[in-house]
């Protein structure tokens, strides 16, 4: 979908419409969805005028043969807007175009217009009086907006009988009343059909407790089996403590003395033969003989 908008503000003389009554067109309908837009605001309507409804739809026609939207005509013929409203005749003091194409009808093309800047400010442009559009196959509309050079010229042109943006034609100042715009009709209160009785409300049944199901008898509880100890291995029995063994003394072989040679004869002991160690200073001290064969040992006595 494409949109464009141009502005051309010139000098030009109005030609003037013959008094008469016109049908509807689509550069009607057009200028009824730009005027619907003007009321909202406070904005005066626009007039339609017929020659403007013819350059347009020539300029759509021509955008849909070179495919694509353009203010601009075939170069050398009537290039830009200023140079078409001069082939019809029409004396302009201020122009805009709108146009664009891919939008289905002439609300849909209206309020793209709306949404944008360039195009919502030429369709509320306070200077413009009158307008024309036209669409071609393929939907590519164009509006055209216009203010006379002489004021007075303005009732030359068609005044619109829209509904919304719909036209139900058009006619100017010497056509009858009858051809005037009616006053609009209030409307009428929509009937309200008849409200059915509401049903009697019925009390809040209580829920029913839910069924609870049977509950299986628990098995009895068996005491609990004290584990058994563990079985400890035979305990081989130790064996007997030996006492130590006291080594023997080696065997000295007896000394035998050399040949020729006669032991010492030992005088008797005297008594068991015995010798007895005694502390010296005991009283037994002085009753004891000296041990000869205690040799020289402390205190060696013998009883």
């Amino acid at each position: 979908m494409k949109l464009s908008s141009a502005i051309a503000v010139l000098a030009a003389v109005v030609a003037t419409a013959s008094a008469d009554t016109r049908g509807p067109t689509v550069g009607q309908d057009l200028c009824c969805a730009a005027n619907k837009e003007r009321a909202q605001r406070g904005i005066p309507a626009l007039r339609w005028a017929p020659s403007i409804d013819t350059i347009a739809q020539h300029q759509s026609e021509y955008q849909r043969s070179i495919g694509k939207i353009s203010h601009y005509g075939p170069p050398g013929q009537l290039y830009e807007l200023g140079g078409r409203l001069s082939s019809v005749n029409f004396r302009y003091r201020t122009a805009a175009e709108n146009i664009g194409s891919g939008f289905g009808n002439v609300d849909g093309i209206t309020a793209a217009w709306m949404k944008s800047d360039g195009h919502r400010d030429a369709t509320l442009a306070r200077s413009s009086t009158v307008c024309g559009g036209g669409v071609a196959t393929g939907g590519y509309y164009t509006i055209d907006f216009a203010s006379s050079m002489n004021t007075n010229d303005d009732k030359s042109h068609y005044i619109l009988q829209c509904s919304g943006s719909k036209s139900l034609g058009a006619y100017t100042e010497d056509t009858p009343n009858a051809h005037k715009p009616q006053p609009p009709v209030a409307p009428q209160p929509p009937v309200q059909p008849p409200v059915a009785p509401k049903p009697p409300v019925q009390p809040p049944v209580a829920p029913k407790p839910p069924v609870q199901p049977p509950v299986a008898p628990k098995p009895p509880v068996q005491p609990p089996v004290a584990p058994k100890p563990p079985v400890q291995p035979p305990v081989a029995p130790k064996p007997p403590v030996q006492p130590p063994v006291q080594p023997q003394p080696p065997v000295q072989p007896p000394v035998q003395p050399p040949v020729g040679h006669k032991p010492p004869v030992q005088p008797p002991t005297p008594g068991n033969g015995k010798c007895k160690r005694v502390p010296k200073g005991s009283i037994a001290a002085g009753k004891c003989k000296p041990c000869k064969q205690c040799g020289s040992k402390p205190s060696p006595f013998r009883r």
